[in-house]
Formats: C-alpha cells, sequence, structure tokens
C-alpha cells in the first residue's frame, strides 16, 4: 500500500462531531452519518465530497470524529452543525480496499507499519476520510481516500 503524496489548500466543512474512544466505540461513528444524511437537504451550499475528519480530541484517550460535507463557507451553515476545517499542508493519499467495516484496520496499518518505514511522521493536521460521490456503506469496496497528515523528519 503505497500512498500518493501532496498537498492541499484549506478545506471547510459542515457536519456533526463528538469524541470517540478508539477502538472501543468505533460502532457510534455510523449513527453520526445516519444523523448527518438527514441534515444534508439543509446544507445550501455543499460543494465537495462527504468526509470523515479524524483530529485530536481534548479528552484523554479520545480522538474527535467527524461526519461531514464540503461547502464552500462556513456562512449559511444550519444550527446545530459543526464547521469543521482541514487545514491545507501536506498528506499522503491511500485508497481503503474492501468493506468500509475494515476501515480501522486499513488505518491502523498505515499508522503502525507504513509510517515506521516511510521517512516521514505523522503532521500535524488530521486524518480525513473522502467518500465517493453516492457511497454506499454495502458496497464491497467502494475506494475510500485517506488523506494522512505528514510532516519529515525533524
Amino acid at each position: 500500500m503505497e500512498p500518493r503524496l501532496l498537498s492541499i489548500s484549506s478545506l471547510t466543512c459542515a457536519g456533526l462531531s463528538e469524541d470517540i474512544e478508539m477502538p472501543r466505540d468505533k460502532e457510534l461513528i455510523p449513527s453520526l452519518w445516519t444523523r448527518l444524511q438527514s441534515r444534508i437537504p439543509e446544507i445550501s451550499n455543499s460543494c465537495g465530497p462527504a468526509m470523515g475528519v479524524v483530529s485530536r480530541s481534548g479528552k484523554l484517550g479520545c480522538v474527535r470524529y467527524a461526519a461531514c460535507i464540503q461547502v464552500s463557507s462556513p456562512k449559511n451553515v444550519p444550527d446545530g452543525l459543526d464547521i469543521i476545517t482541514v487545514p491545507g499542508g501536506d498528506y499522503a493519499e491511500f485508497v481503503h480496499e474492501g468493506p468500509v467495516s475494515d476501515l480501522f484496520n486499513t488505518c491502523d496499518h498505515i499508522y503502525r507499519s507504513w509510517f515506521p518505514g516511510s521517512g516521514l511522521l505523522p503532521g500535524d493536521g488530521p486524518m480525513v476520510e473522502v467518500y465517493p460521490e453516492n457511497f454506499r456503506s454495502d458496497v464491497p469496496n467502494p475506494q475510500i481516500r485517506l488523506l494522512v497528515s505528514v510532516k519529515g523528519r525533524t
């Protein structure tokens, strides 16, 4: 599994986020997506794909997971939805092969196996799951892109 290295500009998203203890509470993620699905028609300025954004949490042992959709501006985001910013920077882009239920295993492989031999370190930005248009969780191999923040070794 070799990634493509790329630089991205900052992205603005609207969605729902929650602190989740991984891997224990990973089953809470689908409920975030279900709740967001019912709110998507309210988001008038959507302009890109659905994304799962995994970032640091202020709670010990947790990550902050956001189920979100890219928007053109943080203005006019409906009440009750969070504004999530994916910072621009350097990312390694992986493609998850297999069912969405195996996504955690791919992420684990990236951090435990790929990073140590890559010559790179995890960056300060999030990990971003980029879902294909018309994504369905029952598709056996939906080709989910994973953008992982990277930086050079110091």
